[in-house]
């Protein structure tokens, strides 16, 4: 029997956790959410760009530069001139600034060369300047009382030429390529005539380029001549109106030369209400 005296020793033990393994894992699940985030606003921008611009940045993320910007290689900052970021939609745009200021030189050779001539003048009424998607567009249009063109004629009349040799300076200043594009009205030639107004745009089209070709656009600038005939009206319930004898100038949006020169222009995304946005498929240009 035990002493009623004697120590009880007790002896307590204590059971082993499991090791520490650190927060490793929260570095790289916070690298994952990350990326993630990131791929997510890579994904949303694309969705918000046209065409040219994804092939744009398309062509950087493989080269490190943009069409049409110095090398990086040789000391450029890989940045086509004229982009800039549009704080509005966070999308990059290219050449609207410096279509946007084409467009006002134009307009500027043609306010100061009309202070000297008065044919210019009573020109203007019939001109278009605009900025559009594919690039600076100007359109003269054949007024009902002092044509430019005699009918079913290609000659150029003498304030048309004029006003071909006063843009034609501001023109060669731009970076971009120029088009030159003939338009008729619907009034067919008589049968047997052997010519069309197919032959009689682009004649008059033609006869346009040597006058910006002689007066400031600079050597291969100019990177074609289109005949629209009477396929692309700019009345277009009045096929007959006057109007619609015109020479349309095209000063290309750089980056969409391609579509251009296949007598097609880029088209936007548009979006629609229950799936992704798409990209429909390109159409004749209207110029």
């Amino acid at each position: 029997m035990a002493d009623k005296g004697a120590r009880v020793i007790i002896i307590t033990k204590k059971a082993k956790g499991g090791a520490h393994h650190g927060g490793a894992w929260k570095v790289a699940y916070a690298d994952f959410v990350t990326a993630m985030m990131a791929l997510f606003i890579v994904l949303w921008l694309l969705s918000q760009t046209d065409e040219i611009t994804r092939q744009k940045l398309s062509e950087y993320f493989r080269t490190g530069m943009f069409s049409g910007a110095p090398a990086l290689v040789m000391g450029g900052s890989g940045v086509a001139d004229g982009a800039f970021l549009d704080a509005k939609g966070g999308v990059l745009q290219f050449e609207q600034q410096s279509l946007l200021a084409g467009a006002e030189a134009v307009r500027e050779a043609l306010v100061q060369a009309m202070k000297s001539n008065s044919e210019l003048a009573g020109l203007m009424k019939d001109v278009d300047i605009k900025v559009t998607e594919q690039g600076l567009l100007i359109q003269i249009l054949d007024g009902s009382q002092d044509l430019l063109f005699d009918l079913s004629s290609a000659d150029l009349k003498p304030r048309l030429k004029k006003f071909l040799e006063v843009i034609a300076p501001a023109l060669g200043k731009l970076k971009n390529q120029i088009q030159v594009h003939g338009h008729t009205d619907g009034r067919p030639f008589p049968a047997g005539a052997g010519r069309t107004n197919w032959e009689l745009s682009f004649d008059r089209a033609n006869n346009a380029r040597r006058i910006l070709e002689t007066h400031g656009l600079r050597d291969g600038q100019l990177s074609g001549v289109f005949a629209h005939g009477s396929a692309s009206l700019y009345i277009t319930k009045n096929p007959l109106d006057s109007r619609n004898r015109r020479l349309a100038i095209l000063a290309v949006r750089r980056g969409a030369e391609d579509f251009a020169a296949k007598g097609v222009k880029p088209q936007v995304l548009t979006k629609t209400t229950s799936g992704p946005s798409v990209m429909p498929p390109p159409v004749p240009l209207n110029l």
